[in-house]
């Protein structure tokens, strides 16, 4: 978390701005989102990933552990009355809100207990809801430069393990690889896992 709370200020980094632009738009190439509706940013940093939805929030709230984080989406959206963000551990705590579509974006391999996260967030969808996740594709530990400082707790996810997710809770599941990058002389890839009511 301190982490996260120190490099704030400078996270907007041009590689993550282009990266989270090329993961939010093929994510709404998928979705087809078509109508305004009401979307949660889980793990929403500085908002890079979910200010791109704007334009398809009726209200879009984000929800992160880090302050720092928050103070600089906060900035970023004090003109728009409905965007919101919310400083709670859904890890540990609930929030009593439906959502339409909940969209996270790297936020994943960072959970104590992902599945459980999973079960919480599946909690917050209205009927017809969609959850988004987007992530590392399983990995070997390398693209962190150091995963203990930046609290990463898993190193990506297989298909097979998203997949395993959605048969406990009973939820229909989508599965693509929307992106791809490459560092450390090797391509790391970046999966849309799409959960819904069966």
């Amino acid at each position: 978390m301190s982490h996260f709370n120190q490099v704030a200020n400078e996270w907007d980094s041009e590689f993550k701005v282009a990266m989270m632009q090329k993961l939010a738009t093929e994510t709404k190439k998928v979705l087809s989102l078509t109508e305004k509706i009401n979307i949660m940013d889980f793990g929403c940093g500085t908002g890079l990933f979910g200010l791109e939805f704007s334009e398809h929030a009726k209200a879009l709230t984000g929800i992160d552990t880090s302050e720092g984080m928050l103070e600089v989406f906060d900035q970023k959206t004090k003109d728009y009355p409905e965007f919101e963000s919310k400083n709670i551990n859904l890890e540990e705590d609930s929030l009593d809100q439906k959502f339409d579509l909940v969209i996270s974006s790297m936020t994943f391999h960072h959970l104590n207990d992902p599945f459980k996260t999973l079960e919480t967030l599946k909690s917050n969808l209205s009927g017809s809801g969609k959850i988004a996740i987007v992530d590392l594709d399983q990995e070997d530990g390398s693209f962190h430069p150091d995963n203990k400082r930046m609290g990463v707790k898993h190193f990506g996810f297989s298909k097979e393990k998203l997949s395993d997710w959605a048969s406990r809770l009973d939820l229909k599941f989508e599965h693509s690889f929307i992106n791809s990058i490459d560092k450390n002389d090797r391509e790391y890839k970046q999966f849309l896992a799409v959960y819904s009511h069966v």
